[in-house]
């Protein structure tokens, strides 16, 4: 692809990588969200659509933003035409990949690229999501202390564990918001002794315990950063773009 991708260009090539008709009927976060423009000299990608990451990329020139949560009404409520606006002014195009990129498999789903940094060897996938499958299940050889020590050096924060089980074991992961009794459940059925996720309620950690589970929350900023990172790599590999990876502050993680 010429080096001045445009934004139609790189929307249609996602859509078939990341297979976004797949979740159309049911999620409409993935695909290009918002238009603002054609030409695309940058682009950024950002786990979150948040002021902060769309300043950032203002400042830094970009003029499409790839991400894996959107702007939603029911959550960022007034906030939304705000942050619209912002992309406008700026001249931003924002392109979605939620549960496209929760779903998709080896390289750059969000569950298999947090598995290769863990040294986990994905054998399933678990957790039917929009269409799609958002977890993953595998085997781990280390200890459960040095699956600690791997996750938070893989994931930049001293993620918080319980251990509730002798040895690792079979190790499930969610990204995200992965912390719901009954993805814990499906995983616990698929003989995993570890499941790993990014933030948990009072019950994730109860049901955990009950069930005999070791349980890691590693944030769910930085359990999503690698696998949006993962993508980015594999558009500027396509378009020959220069790109960057823009974070959001520890408060919001």
């Amino acid at each position: 692809m010429h080096p001045n991708a445009s934004v139609d260009e790189i929307s249609a090539w996602l859509d078939d990588l990341l297979d976004v008709r797949r979740y159309a009927s049911e999620e409409q976060a993935n695909g290009l969200l918002h238009r603002a423009g054609d030409g695309v000299s940058k682009f950024a990608v950002a786990v979150n659509t948040s002021l902060a990451t769309i300043l950032a990329a203002a400042k830094s020139g970009v003029q499409l933003m790839v991400v894996h949560h959107a702007s939603w009404d029911h959550i960022d409520l007034h906030l939304r035409g705000e942050k619209m606006q912002a992309l406008s002014m700026a001249g931003i195009s924002l392109y979605g990949a939620h549960a496209a990129l929760d779903c998709a498999g080896p390289g750059i789903g969000n569950g298999w690229v947090l598995a290769g940094l863990l040294g986990i060897e994905v054998e399933d996938t678990f957790a039917e999501f929009h269409g799609g499958h958002c977890g993953v299940v595998g085997s781990y050889a280390g200890s459960f202390g040095e699956l600690i020590a791997t996750a938070s050096a893989a994931l930049g924060v001293q993620v918080e564990a319980h251990e509730h089980a002798k040895g690792t074991g079979r190790v499930a992961i969610i990204t995200g918001a992965g912390g719901m009794t009954s993805d814990l459940d499906a995983a616990h059925r698929l003989g995993a002794r570890t499941y790993l996720t990014g933030e948990g309620s009072m019950y994730t950690r109860m049901f955990a315990r009950e069930t005999g589970m070791n349980l890691i929350l590693g944030t769910h900023h930085a359990t999503e950063a690698p696998g949006i990172r993962a993508l980015g790599e594999r558009i500027a590999a396509h378009t020959a773009l220069p790109w960057e990876f823009f974070a959001d502050t520890p408060d919001v993680f």
